[in-house]
C-alpha cells in the first residue's frame, strides 16, 4: 500500500511536505491494531464488491485515528487514498480509459490543496465528496468534472433542446467545476468536447436526442455577478452557456471558502485581497451586499451548447 501511495503522489506532484505528512500518518494508523483492522475491514469489502459504506469507513477511521494522534481530516483522506489503488483496477475491469482515473483522482490533490490553505492540514475536511467518484459515478474530463443524477434544476418539468426534463427522473450531469486553475471558455468547450465523447462510447444513457443535459448548482452562476464582476471575466463568459433558471441569496455565504479560502465571519474588512475575484467581492461585500449561488441548465450536441 505504501508503495502505491508513493506512485500516486508522484503522479500527481503532491508537496513534499504534503507527501511526509500523509506517509507518517499512515503509518501511525497502520500500527494501531485498531485503525488497520478498521482500514482493513472496508478497504476488502470495497475490493471485493466494488462498494463499501464510505460515510461509516471514514468516520470510524477518524474516531480511532485520534487516539494515535492523527488528525480526522488527514485520516479520512488517506482512506480515499488507499482505496484509490481498487478504485483503478475497477476501471481495468470495466475497460473505461486510465487516463480518466488519472485525471479524476487529481481532484484529491486539489481538496488536499484546500485544506491545507484552509487548516494547515495534509487532508481533506470534505472527504465524503470523494464517494461520487470511488463508485464511477463522477468524472474528470478535461477541465471539468461530470456527475451521473437526473433533472433537479427547477424541481418541476423542464424543456430545453427539445427535450422535456422531467424533475428526479430523466438523466442529466450535473457539472462540478475543481479548483485546478483558469476556467477559460476554451477549456470549458474542450470538456465538453471530452465529455461528449466519453459519455456517448461508455454512458450512452445519458445522451438524449444526441444530446446531453448539463446542469449546475454553483456560486459561479450567482446573477449578481452581473453587477460587479468584468463583463470579460471568465467567470462571466462561464455563466452565458447556461440558462440561469434560479439565482438566489446566501446569508451564510457558505462558499467563502472557495474564494478566499477561509470561512464567512461577516467582517468584509477582513477578507483577503490578493487576487482581482477576491478584491471584486470585498468590495461587493463591504458595501452591504449578498453572496449567493443559482441553478443553471444546457444541452450540448457535441458541437454547441444550447440553451433554450
Amino acid at each position: 500500500m505504501k508503495q502505491f501511495l508513493c506512485e500516486l503522489f508522484e503522479e500527481h506532484n503532491y508537496p513534499k511536505e504534503a507527501r511526509a505528512s500523509l506517509l507518517a500518518d499512515y503509518e501511525k494508523l497502520w500500527a494501531c491494531d485498531e485503525c488497520r483492522d478498521i482500514f482493513e475491514k472496508y478497504l476488502n469489502e470495497y475490493k471485493e464488491c466494488d462498494r463499501t459504506n464510505f460515510g461509516e469507513f471514514i468516520v470510524l477511521a477518524a474516531k480511532a485515528g485520534n487516539a494515535v494522534c492523527v488528525d480526522g481530516r488527514a485520516t479520512q483522506f488517506i482512506c480515499f487514498l488507499l482505496a484509490a489503488e481498487h478504485l483503478r483496477e475497477m476501471y481495468i475491469k470495466k475497460d473505461l480509459p486510465l487516463s480518466v482515473y488519472h485525471d479524476t483522482m487529481r481532484d484529491m490533490r486539489y481538496k488536499l490543496m484546500e485544506c491545507h490553505k484552509m487548516h494547515g492540514v495534509w487532508g481533506s475536511f470534505v472527504a465524503s465528496w470523494f464517494y461520487g467518484a470511488f463508485v464511477l459515478g463522477r468524472f474528470e474530463l478535461g477541465r471539468l468534472q461530470y456527475e451521473f443524477a437526473n433533472h433537479f434544476a427547477t424541481k418541476e418539468n423542464y424543456t430545453i433542446a427539445g427535450i422535456e426534463l422531467i424533475n428526479d427522473y430523466t438523466p442529466i450531469l450535473n457539472l462540478h467545476i475543481p479548483s485546478s486553475g483558469p476556467l477559460t471558455q476554451e477549456a470549458v468547450e474542450e470538456s465538453l468536447s471530452i465529455a461528449y465523447e466519453f459519455m456517448k462510447k461508455y454512458h450512452p444513457h445519458y445522451l438524449i436526442d444526441g444530446k446531453m443535459v448539463i446542469e449546475c448548482s454553483s456560486w459561479l452562476l450567482f446573477a449578481d455577478h452581473e453587477k460587479f464582476l468584468p463583463e470579460n471575466s471568465n467567470i462571466r463568459r462561464f455563466m452565458e452557456n447556461f440558462a440561469i433558471v434560479e439565482s438566489w441569496y446566501d446569508d451564510g455565504f457558505g462558499d467563502c471558502w472557495r474564494i478566499f479560502n477561509k470561512d464567512w465571519d461577516h467582517d468584509a474588512a477582513a477578507l483577503p485581497r490578493n487576487s482581482s475575484l477576491q478584491r471584486a467581492y470585498a468590495d461587493w461585500l463591504s458595501a452591504g451586499n449578498k453572496a449567493g449561488e443559482a441553478h443553471g441548465i444546457f444541452a450540448y450536441d457535441g458541437e454547441k451548447i444550447i440553451k433554450e
